[in-house]
């Protein structure tokens, strides 16, 4: 079995896509989350969402999305989403 983040980076570049996302909500595995952010992040524009359900399984993603370095601005929206902007 291929390793999902390679089967994530093969499909999010092999794929008809537009070249910017302005809004994301990842679903999945949620160990996988701040790997998938890392690989969307050039594709997102300033000011977009990636809102995450769910991501206090993912503490990784939160660490990423919630640090003053992170490149976003994030805040809990309610209890099990979170609510990260792009802000770069």
């Amino acid at each position: 079995m291929e390793n999902p983040i390679t089967f994530f980076q093969k499909m999010l570049f092999s794929l008809d896509l537009p070249p910017t996302f302005d809004l994301v909500q990842p679903d999945g595995a949620k160990a996988l989350y701040r790997d998938m952010q890392r690989l969307r992040e050039e594709r997102l524009v300033r000011g977009a969402p990636n809102v995450a359900d769910n991501a206090d399984d993912s503490t990784d993603y939160l660490m990423r999305a919630r640090s003053s370095t992170g490149g976003y601005l994030s805040k809990p929206f309610t209890d099990d989403i979170e609510l990260p902007l792009k802000l770069g």
